[in-house]
């Protein structure tokens, strides 16, 4: 009797993972990847959800682990599903972006702002977009 349990455990317990919003990648390095849903600028930034990404003119960050927006408002970062309000009308898809690779999905980028925002400056001043450090 304990073999035959033994054996169904082998059995099954590799089955339980299924289901649960991952897709097999063919060709892919990766057997299976997490299913994320993309936002709508990402096939026009070869973005695949693997990385943050920064858009330096907005001071803005797409979070994929979190899946939404980080950005800086009354004085705080804040997080949201959707895009802040100032770029509810901004084509993401024609803006700038930095893709930050190399860089865990754990972590957040939002907590090294000073760096990104030197090494990606903002090439075009808007006064609707809250700059971080500034109230």
């Amino acid at each position: 009797m304990n073999r035959i349990w033994v054996i169904l455990m082998m059995v099954l317990l590799p089955l339980a993972g299924f289901g649960q919003g991952t897709e097999k990648v063919k060709g892919s390095k990766h057997e299976a990847k997490n299913y994320v849903k993309l936002p709508p600028w990402a096939a026009a930034h070869n973005y695949d959800a693997t990385a943050h990404v920064y858009f330096p003119d907005y001071y803005v960050y797409y979070d994929p682990a979190r899946g939404g927006y980080v950005y800086w408002e009354h004085g705080q970062w804040t997080f949201s599903p959707s895009v802040p309000p100032y770029l509810e009308k901004v084509d993401l898809s024609k803006e700038r972006v930095q893709i930050l690779k190399g860089l865990s999905l754990d972590l957040h980028p939002e907590m090294d702002y000073p760096h990104y925002m030197k090494l990606y400056p903002a090439e075009h001043k808007n006064d609707l977009v809250p700059v971080p450090g500034n109230h």
